[in-house]
């Protein structure tokens, strides 16, 4: 981020001696960060997600597949998985597994692309990087409180940590990549992204009654003033995926969260994003994770609500 926005009733105050910070407008979205402890056989099926997601070994030992390649995760290591990669995790300790994971997004494209470029980082305990990331996320570990209950103060802790890794990981991939992505390029991506969000957020959904298939890159490409096709080829230089693909990582992480409501119906959750029928959402959600709605409610522990 590097513009300069200068309100313009201050313009003719400045001297030529005047420094100023750049304008900084992010959204950045911390979810999902826990500690968990598992035993052995414990294991997570194939899935991606929309997010970064990072994981630090607090004990234990487990097995991580991204696409062909495999990691073997001791105690102290950290594996940050990009947007998008589809990963199984598996734990093979005779004594188990405990582990720290949070999922983080930040819109920022260059960020997005320099992250990408790097692919899936494994930290060893012991290197320098690892140390370093290590001792910030740690701290994360010890703001988490047992009984749930957070204060004002206690967030934004929790987000000055997010951004102390965000720190970590941008410094860590300016030493490592090149950036490619032009400044439009990324202002472009950028603002698709947000469409997609906007579009599909479930207050525009309810409102504007949208159904499965309304929300339409080219409509988007239309609105912006830009081609489909220049569209498209933007959007997977920065996000390395196409809106279609990040239109369904976001439903299919907002059914997940929802169908872990237990007071929420099915019938109600397939509404609510945008699906006219129980039967047509149902198919959509088993072939993202490989079951149903059901199945997934069963497995997750909560009460099945029809």
């Amino acid at each position: 981020m590097n513009l300069i926005e200068i309100p313009e009733n201050y313009r003719s105050y400045l001297s030529p001696q005047s420094s100023w910070m750049p304008a900084i407008d992010w959204n950045v979205k911390l979810f999902g960060a826990h500690t968990q402890e598992v035993p052995c056989g414990w294991k997570v099926p194939e899935e991606s997600h929309t997010a970064f997601e990072l994981m630090l070994i607090l004990r234990g030992s487990q097995r991580t597949r991204l696409e062909r390649i495999r990691y073997d995760l001791r105690e102290g290591d950290i594996l940050l998985i990009p947007p998008g990669v589809r990963h199984a995790t598996d734990c093979r300790e005779p004594e188990g597994l405990h582990y720290f994971i949070a999922h983080f997004n930040l819109d920022d494209p260059l960020f997005r692309q320099a992250m990408r470029r790097c692919g899936p980082l494994h930290f060893r305990s012991g290197s320098e990087d690892n140390e370093r990331l290590k001792s910030t996320m740690q701290k994360w570990v010890r703001l988490i409180h047992s009984d749930g209950q957070y204060t004002t103060a206690d967030l934004f802790r929790i987000q000055a940590g997010l951004f102390e890794v965000l720190h970590l990981l941008a410094e860590y991939a300016s030493n490592h990549t090149e950036t490619s992505v032009s400044p439009t390029a990324g202002h472009y991506a950028t603002l698709i992204a947000q469409s997609i969000k906007s579009a599909f957020s479930m207050e525009n959904v309810q409102e504007q009654k949208l159904q499965h298939g309304d929300i339409r890159i080219e409509q988007i490409a239309a609105d912006l003033g830009i081609s489909p096709g220049y569209a498209l080829e933007v959007f997977r230089q920065v996000y390395g995926t196409s809106p279609r693909s990040y239109l369904s990582e976001l439903k299919l992480h907002e059914a997940k969260q929802l169908i872990q409501q237990p007071d929420l119906a099915l019938t109600a959750i397939a509404a609510m994003l945008g699906y006219s029928t129980l039967p047509h959402f149902s198919r959509q959600f088993k072939r993202w994770t490989g079951m149903s709605p059901r199945e997934y409610r069963q497995k997750s522990g909560h009460v099945k609500v029809f």
